[in-house]
């Protein structure tokens, strides 16, 4: 299934434009081409050297998602007639990103625009991969039994915990609160210092919800496990969930240890992605979302003749 396949690779694309756009904001790129949308410094194609490599970089594999989700809505409209709405959005959600990400640049990085950007990147990463598990052969799709609707809603909140906590940090990157402290684990030995300025109580705010978002989805993933006995796949994910907790959690710290080192800061940032990709996959295995119907096409003596439908 071309669709499915397709799904798949602009989600892992998406996943590396999110790691390549984390790389514009470490590095202090962000306004490094002064043109708001595809150009810079009034080319294509400059010479990638300095922050232009990382923003002029990030533009372009965003410009190459845009072309594989053009196929996409393309392949999900003709082959998938269920799916064409969310084929529409997607193609939407792209859109609609780009312009974010010019506002973003034309108006000189406003935190609330680029946490627009943030935000809708994460989403459309999480439809992708939505698009991915209704477009899976039915041959995939097992019928082990609903789980507990109490485990569901662990679930649910850990997307949710995972998604603010995301949002949280890009705050925090956005107004410059990385390094508002760099005494480990408190500050002047105070988790909350009294009379602290605003983007020091921000910095430790997202450490302490940092902490507490771990181990929330520690304890999901082990209520998932226990729930799901039997589901291989989904056995490994709930035991994957608590070891991507502690490497993001360390990764946090490194972050403030190496005063920000970049290769350390971006994979803190992928760590926060890997998890929200991880909880929504988990949310969509759990559930019971059939496979959308394929309608197969093929030609017949030249003439384009219907096949079945299956699903």
């Amino acid at each position: 299934m071309l669709e499915h396949r397709l799904a798949i690779v602009t989600a892992f694309a998406t996943f590396l434009l999110l790691l390549v756009g984390g790389t514009v904001n470490a590095t202090g790129s962000s306004l490094a081409c002064p043109e708001a949308f595809v150009i810079c410094h009034g080319t294509l194609f400059p010479e990638m050297t300095g922050g232009v490599l990382y923003e002029h970089g990030h533009r372009l594999v965003a410009m190459t998602i845009g072309f594989l989700q053009i196929g996409l809505t393309i392949l999900l409209w003709r082959r998938r007639p269920g799916l064409r709405k969310l084929a529409v959005l997607c193609l939407f959600m792209v859109l609609l990103q780009g312009s974010l990400g010019a506002l973003t640049v034309g108006l000189k990085l406003e935190w609330a625009v680029s946490e627009g950007h943030l935000a809708l990147a994460m989403l459309y990463f999480a439809v992708l991969i939505y698009v991915a598990w209704r477009t899976r052969s039915t041959l995939d799709r097992k019928r082990p039994g609903a789980l507990h609707h109490t485990t569901r809603q662990w679930i649910l909140i850990a997307c949710a915990a995972i998604f603010a906590q995301i949002l949280l940090g890009g705050l925090v990157r956005h107004l410059g609160a990385t390094l508002a402290s760099v005494d480990l684990p408190f500050h002047n030995g105070s988790l909350w210092p009294a009379g602290a300025p605003f983007l020091l109580k921000l910095h430790m705010l997202h450490r302490i919800c940092g902490v507490i978002v771990g181990l929330f989805s520690v304890v999901a993933a082990v209520k998932v496990f226990r729930a799901v006995a039997g589901r291989t796949g989904l056995r490994r994910l709930a035991l994957a969930i608590p070891m991507l907790v502690v490497i993001q959690i360390t990764l946090g710290v490194l972050t403030i240890a190496t005063f920000r080192a970049v290769p350390i800061a971006v994979a803190h940032f992928g760590g926060a992605a890997a998890l929200w990709g991880a909880w929504v996959t988990m949310w969509l295995a759990t559930g019971d979302i059939e496979p959308a119907q394929q309608v197969e096409s093929g030609f017949s003596g030249g003439t384009l003749a219907s096949g079945s439908v299956t699903g």
